[in-house]
This record gives C-alpha cells, structure tokens and sequence, in this order.
C-alpha cells in the first residue's frame, strides 16, 4: 500500500471515534524534549490533570508527536474527547499551567481534515503516537458497530 492510501485509510479509521477537540501543544525551549517517549510520557501528565482538575474519568485521545521542521524538538497534535463541559480555557490553561507551553484548541468538526493532519504524522518514517479509546463504548467502523 502506498503513503497515500495507507494515509486515507487511517484517516478513516480515526474518524471512526467521537472527537471533541482538535489540540496543539507546544513546550517552551527550556522544557523542550526531544525524545518522542518523553513527549508522550508529558502529554499523559496533562491528560492525568485534566481528569484530577475536572473529574473527567474517561477522556479519550488519538495523539500525534510531531518534531519541529529544525528536527530537534517535539510538540503534540491531538484528538479529545471525554472533556464534556470543559471549555476552551480550561484545557488551555491546563496545558500552560503544567509545561508554561502554548496550546491551541479547536472544536473538532468531522470533514475539517484534522485526522488527517494527524495521520500524516504517524505515516511519517520517524513517529510516535497513541491511541487511548474508552473501551466500555461502542464504535461503529465500515458500517458495523463493533465493541473495542
């Protein structure tokens, strides 16, 4: 399968999920990191703070890591959802709070491209990324409802 279709394809199978938000999380120089286990190792501590700091027992994502066109330092690209009340400002200042970092938040609308923008990511030779799916829900994928 070539870039482009496995691209398509997982795009699709992303949007499978129910996804709230689009977000993007950037570090400061000084709480940059390059590894990409750290980064993702980072954004567990974020999503850890939004369930403490909201009560949100069930927030589920699709994260990219992207690195910097430099090559030297990473940042996040993510689906949310499970934040259910949650505002804008909330999520963001949860992101600032913990890394002083930038963030933008978007709401997630289906046929805007942000699965796959992401995928792009996880296509690329050099990647790392996670899927965290709340399995107690159901998703419906090629036109059947399956349980994962």
């Amino acid at each position: 399968m070539d870039y482009k279709k496995t691209r398509e394809v997982l795009a699709e199978w992303v949007d499978q999920y129910d996804w709230q938000f689009y977000f993007t999380g950037t570090f400061p120089p000084d709480r940059s990191y390059r590894d990409t286990i750290k980064t993702k190792k980072a954004f567990g501590h974020f999503i850890g703070d939004l369930r403490n700091n909201f009560g949100k027992k069930h927030i589920e994502y699709f994260l990219a890591v992207e690195r910097f066109k430099h090559g030297d330092f990473t940042h996040v690209h993510a689906l949310l959802n499970g934040l259910d009340g949650c505002t804008y400002q909330q999520i963001g200042g949860t992101w600032r709070a913990r890394f002083n970092g930038r963030e933008k938040i978007e709401g997630y609308i289906k046929d805007k491209g942000a699965n796959y923008y992401l995928t792009k990511y996880v296509c690329k030779s050099i990647c790392d990324w996670d899927l965290h799916i709340d399995k107690r829900k159901s998703h419906i994928f090629e036109g059947k409802r399956e349980y994962i």
